[in-house]
């Protein structure tokens, strides 16, 4: 594991700037971050019978893809902080590569919009699916 790293990748956020060569993602976009990457090339983005992009699958260190993998983040000294999942969201602002960007409805309201984000969806799949929790259970979620 990298050290330093900013954790989180449970996140919604609204784009507050944007980078060079940026399509398809405007200022004050309601996006949610994810750390599965579609880069919307490949054959496998284009089928509707996979959600797994061959472009991006077997990369697995946690910086940005496009460029050379290193950091956007730095310490106060210059020294590179690490991305977690390519989402980093444990913070104020971050850096996502578009890949991992998922755009919303602006009629979402960014407090619901949070709700699609990994936390609640793996809770209530955990509970739903995996566990099988009966009607009339009482049950905790973590």
């Amino acid at each position: 594991a990298r050290f330093p790293r900013i954790l989180g990748h449970e996140a919604v956020g609204v784009v507050e700037s944007i980078g060079e060569h940026v399509d398809g993602f405007q200022l004050n976009d309601v996006v949610l971050p994810v750390f599965h990457p579609h880069c919307e090339e490949c054959r496998d983005c284009k089928s509707s019978k996979s959600n797994w992009c061959a472009r991006f699958a077997d990369d697995l260190l946690p910086n940005t893809r496009r460029y050379g993998m290193t950091s956007r983040f730095k310490d106060s000294f210059g020294k590179e902080i690490y991305h977690f999942l390519f989402v980093s969201s444990f913070s104020e602002y971050t850096v996502v590569d578009i890949a991992h960007l998922v755009k919303l409805s602006s009629e979402i309201p960014v407090n619901k919009a949070a709700l699609l984000s990994c936390g609640v969806s793996t809770g209530v799949g955990a509970a739903w699916k995996v566990a099988d929790v009966e009607e009339g259970s009482t049950i905790a979620v973590f």
